[in-house]
């Protein structure tokens, strides 16, 4: 069984949407479950289920949606701001991580 994605964060929005239904968080509140959920899934899904090549994006960008979720508790310009810097240490591990390609020679170049 291939586990996708999709499937992942269709079900994040299912909870979100029952409890909304139920009462138990009103709709602000469920929005930032939904963002909560879905970056989590998208983190883990790009940690153990994801291609290696796309890990450390798919982890950077489920951080950048958990760290969205804040708004509920958080001022907007606080969000706004951690979301900046999430995206910096992304950037910065991006440059770190990835392997430094050699100087190609000029037969690769041309073909």
């Amino acid at each position: 069984m291939k586990i996708g994605l999709g499937i992942g964060l269709l079900v994040c929005i299912l909870v979100s949407l029952a409890l909304l239904l139920f009462g138990i968080v009103n709709d602000p509140q469920a929005a930032a479950l939904f963002l909560f959920l879905a970056g989590l899934w998208t983190a883990v899904f790009g940690a153990f289920f994801g291609s290696a090549r796309d890990l450390l994006y798919d982890v950077g960008f489920g951080i950048i949606v958990i760290v969205l979720s804040t708004f509920i508790f958080l001022p907007l310009q606080y969000t706004a701001g951690l979301v900046v810097v999430a995206l910096v240490a992304i950037i910065l591990a991006s440059i770190v991580i990835r392997p430094k390609a050699g100087p190609k020679s000029a037969a690769q170049q041309m073909g």
